[in-house]
């Protein structure tokens, strides 16, 4: 790397709730979105503008939902929200909004409490709302740069894909499995469209990133085990029922990774590929020996 990332605030919220009795009848993404969308709305409308205003693949934000359908009552789960550039600024109002739904319950899944409040660090979390303690401290902010781990790369990896992965080939989605270098290729794209949507520059120039596509060329696959997940979901707006869906699974990879494997990492925090505003795209790198 050539030089330091341009400015990437990034503000990754971290939301444990209590379960009252919830269920949901498959993918919980489009719930999660539709009912977050519904509390800004009513209680905060300048949240709700700065994070539903522009088209789904290019909100300032992405989520990812608890797994699983039915968490019985006492049961906890966890909701992650990331909030990119001014859209960071947002955080107590998405914090508040996510404790409202939960009072208010999400239709027809049921009721929730909003136990605790944090952002990820780096290093771990940072805690600055509880139920029983209420705002404890301002949370602190992260940039894009401080996801970048340091240290020698592994010559192995393993890339779980948590939630659905949409990506385009030739103006087709790809249901096959993707390369190392379609994930970093998407990977980028999705921070020059974030970097848009913000108005300033991505982490990384374009002109910089032609080292970083000839390594990712030379990494080899070396396993794939994925599966299509279709959903379907109902627009609140249009009232009429969508079906979308894409790749979950695990992929393994081998090679020189040196320079790009960083920026994979640290993509973690941000999605890639389509729908992100509903939780798709959500991924984990592991190391292997």
């Amino acid at each position: 790397m050539n030089q330091r990332p341009a400015p990437f605030p990034i503000a990754p919220l971290r939301l444990t709730l209590r379960s009252a009795g919830l269920f949901f009848p498959g993918y919980s993404g489009s719930l999660w979105h539709g009912g977050l969308g519904m509390m800004l709305q009513r209680h905060f409308p300048a949240t709700f503008r700065a994070l539903y205003g522009g088209q789904d693949d290019a909100r300032p934000y992405a989520l990812r939902a608890p797994a699983g359908e039915r968490f019985p009552p006492g049961s906890r789960l966890t909701l992650d929200l990331k909030l990119f550039g001014d859209a960071s600024q947002h955080l107590f109002a998405c914090t508040q909004a996510i404790a409202l739904l939960g009072e208010a319950g999400i239709d027809p899944a049921g009721r929730f409490r909003l136990e605790r409040a944090s952002v990820l660090l780096p290093d771990g979390e940072a805690s600055f709302f509880t139920a029983d303690d209420g705002l404890r401290q301002p949370p602190p902010l992260t940039d894009f740069s401080d996801w970048l781990p340091a240290g020698p790369a592994p010559r192995q990896i393993e890339v779980r894909l948590l939630t659905p992965l949409r990506i385009k080939e030739g103006g087709e989605l790809l249901r096959q499995a993707p390369d190392y270098g379609q994930l970093l290729h998407r990977l980028f794209g999705r921070l020059d469209q974030l970097a848009h949507v913000m108005g300033s520059q991505p982490p990384l120039a374009k002109g910089e990133r032609a080292a970083l596509h000839d390594e990712a060329r030379q990494v080899t696959r070396l396993a794939a085990e994925l599966r299509w997940q279709q959903l379907d979901r109902r627009s609140a707006r249009t009232r009429q029922q969508m079906r979308f869906g894409g790749l979950q699974g695990e992929l393994r990879f081998a090679g020189e990774m040196t320079q790009t494997l960083p920026w994979l990492v640290a993509g973690q925090q941000v999605h890639i590929g389509g729908k992100t505003a509903f939780g798709f795209g959500a991924y984990e790198v592991e190391a292997r020996q």
